[in-house]
């Protein structure tokens, strides 16, 4: 995550921690008593509003513009651009934002206040405190041992990192902001990776499989599913599981960010699906990655877009980098850069058309640079149908330009 490559092409980067997890999100009615806005949790969510006011008072002296600020985030920190642009504390403070992988509908839902601070009595009482008092008074790593045991269910659900309506950062669920058309309304990019969900669907290894599970999934939905979703053999099925899940999982959150974001919003919004397979370095391994069949995985799109491609081989050499992978990289960065600049990621090398809920056009960065569209009915079907899907890329139909 150096921000060096973009800082050379002419952008002040900075990035900066938040508060995570138990530290970050826990409300409680103690600490809503104690707060001057009566509010509890999303206090990692005010750590990014804090970093944003203070890029606001001191970026001139780096140079920089407060007034054409970008914010981008991937993963989790997609999802807090998402949840940034709905919060009235950060109005003024940005003028673009990029998400990347990660949207609405993918974490745990916002909970209200009142039951956000329930999560977080619970959670007290996991750890056998009595009182607030009791409870900061415990060492971190007991904290972290629990939140680590409840997160895994030990606690019922008490998964304390979500988004709280509090009234102050959040006056409603960030979705709800959208439609309600109160949203900060900037230029928006938004996009993911070709193979970064699951679900079972990916378990299937016969046609029989696939319909079994597509039965369990879909319930009565699941002839309409596989009318779009149809294996013609076999040998085929791992890569109808592949699209399902792809398109069921960030696709669609992607796709319902673009959506909120021009259902109300008059700024225009841009996709991207980045598929180019990273080439491994021969005989690489990995404990948590499989070179054979990772594909463009959750995050592999990073060192591309913030020109760190060498960053991967710091201690040992797991890439094998090409040319081509360091041209695709300088015209990806160029992209951001031009992006927060200008708030188009179109350049000279990459036409980059507006995306529309009618007109689903996006780029593709794969081994070349395309233009792509999403399947429509096929988008639709899993924006309805709500399975649940864990972190590939949309339907996607490549275009001739």
């Amino acid at each position: 995550y150096d921000g060096e490559g973009l800082a050379r092409k002419g952008v002040v980067f900075v990035s900066f921690n938040y508060r995570l997890g138990v530290l970050g999100f826990m409300a409680h009615p103690e600490l809503t008593a104690q707060s001057p806005h009566k509010a509890s949790g999303n206090f990692g969510f005010l750590d990014q509003v804090a970093a944003l006011n203070w890029v606001r008072r001191n970026i001139a002296a780096f140079s920089g513009d407060a007034d054409n600020v970008t914010i981008m985030g991937q993963s989790a920190g997609s999802m807090s651009v998402f949840s940034l642009q709905a919060s009235s504390l950060t109005r003024g403070l940005f003028q673009r934002a990029v998400g990347m992988s990660g949207g609405p509908g993918l974490g745990p839902e916002a909970a209200s206040l009142a039951n956000g601070e329930q999560l977080g009595v619970r959670y007290q009482k996991a750890l056998k405190a009595a009182t607030l008092a009791e409870l900061r008074q415990l060492p971190a790593d007991r904290i972290l041992a629990i939140q680590n045991a409840c997160a895994a269910g030990a606690c019922g659900d008490a998964f304390l990192a979500r988004p709280i309506v509090d009234g102050y950062f959040l006056s409603q669920a960030a979705l709800e902001v959208f439609k309600a058309g109160r949203q900060r309304d900037v230029p928006l990019l938004v996009g993911f990776t070709h193979d970064e969900s699951w679900n079972e669907l990916l378990t299937a290894r016969t046609r029989e499989q696939f319909r079994d599970i597509a039965l369990r999934l879909y319930g009565d939905r699941s002839e309409e599913f596989l009318r779009l979703y149809a294996p013609s053999d076999d040998r085929a099925v791992k890569g109808v599981a592949a699209d399902a899940v792809r398109d069921g999982g960030m696709a669609s959150a992607m796709r319902a960010w673009a959506h909120a974001q021009r259902g109300t919003g008059k700024s225009r919004v841009y996709m991207y699906v980045y598929s180019h397979v990273h080439p491994y370095a021969p005989g690489i391994t990995f404990s948590d990655l499989d070179p054979a069949t990772a594909g463009a995985y959750h995050s592999s799109e990073i060192p591309f877009f913030l020109e760190t491609l060498d960053a991967l081989n710091l201690f040992r050499t797991t890439r094998a980098w090409r040319d081509d992978d360091r041209r695709l990289s300088d015209e990806m960065s160029d992209c951001i850069v031009k992006f927060a600049w200008t708030g188009d990621p179109a350049t000279a090398q990459v036409p980059w058309p507006t995306y529309e809920p009618t007109d689903e056009r996006s780029v593709e960065f794969g081994d070349s640079i395309r233009g792509a569209t999403l399947d429509t009915a096929r988008m639709n079907f899993m924006s309805s149908a709500h399975t649940q899907f864990t972190v590939g890329a949309p339907a996607l139909q490549r275009r001739a330009d």
